[in-house]
């Protein structure tokens, strides 16, 4: 019989974070451990005790796309981890066995041109950083000063303490982890992805327990407050945007209001930045 260990392990990550108190079922006594019984989510599901015992533990890989939408259901999955289930339960052999693009698409570099002092990133396969501007640099970090190798937004989280410059580095860590996790699950033969875990696992312990907690994220935070070294804090409104032809590229822009204090720090910055010879 065919096995599924990711599957199993995102399922029971989700039913152990499941909160008791949002399903319609009837109190039986105090629980010992955290989430849903497996029972309970059978049965919410409509499928046998059995069978989901079966996918939890990886020796059922093949569920219908109707018990999959079950499942979500029950788990009161998001839009992200149902993406994630059904990515996971899906795998074939071949799937992201192709190279990502390695190259900006010519019309998010138009884009990232067109916000012209607003921070703005690219995202590509797996978070690595395929292109980013000026303001980016000089308010982030400057990607292009690294290796090829080190341009990778996860990399940098987790090795590099100068992303701590994020207020709430743990949130916005997991959110980015997350879009790992997920990038993992659609391509689950993409060597430099499965590299780029292990190597992670082995040098950074934090990484090694949130990579274990299974979060699953599309998109970040619209609102980040950065602790600039110089410039104090600046408050952006992030958004992403992407391509239908090309998914696994997105562009992160990091907006402030005409006006604000934040807009005036970053024009501060900027100036010097270019000034210093840097750019």
């Amino acid at each position: 019989m065919a096995s599924n260990a990711p599957l199993g392990e995102f399922l029971r990550s989700r039913r152990l974070a499941s909160d008791p108190g949002l399903a319609p079922l009837p109190t039986k006594g105090a629980r010992r451990v955290p989430g849903l019984r497996r029972e309970e989510i059978a049965q919410l599901a409509g499928v046998s005790a059995d069978y989901y015992a079966r996918l939890e533990q990886g020796r059922q890989a093949t569920p219908s796309d109707a018990v999959l939408r079950a499942l979500a259901t029950a788990l009161h999955l998001d839009a992200a981890e149902r993406l994630h289930l059904f990515n996971l339960a899906h795998r074939t052999p071949g799937s992201g066995g192709t190279a990502p693009a390695r190259s900006a698409r010519p019309g998010l570099l138009r884009l990232m041109e067109a916000v012209g002092d607003s921070p703005a990133v690219l995202h590509g396969r797996g978070t690595d950083v395929l292109a980013l501007n000026e303001a980016a640099r000089a308010v982030i970090t400057d990607f292009y000063a690294k290796p090829a190798g080190d341009r990778n937004v996860v990399r940098w989280f987790f090795l590099d303490r100068s992303s701590h410059r994020f207020e709430d580095w743990e949130a916005v860590a997991g959110d980015v982890i997350g879009m790992l996790r997920l990038d993992v699950g659609r391509y689950p033969d993409d060597a430099r992805l499965r590299a780029l875990v292990e190597d992670l696992t082995v040098r950074s312990p934090l990484f090694a327990e949130f990579w274990s907690k299974q979060r699953v994220s599309v998109d970040v935070p619209a609102r980040k407050v950065i602790r600039h070294p110089t410039a104090g804090a600046l408050t952006f409104d992030v958004v992403g945007v992407s391509l239908p032809s090309e998914p696994d590229q997105t562009l992160f822009v990091f907006t402030a209001g005409s006006g604000s204090p934040t807009e005036k720090a970053v024009t501060r910055l900027l100036a010097e930045w270019r000034t210093s010879g840097t750019a």
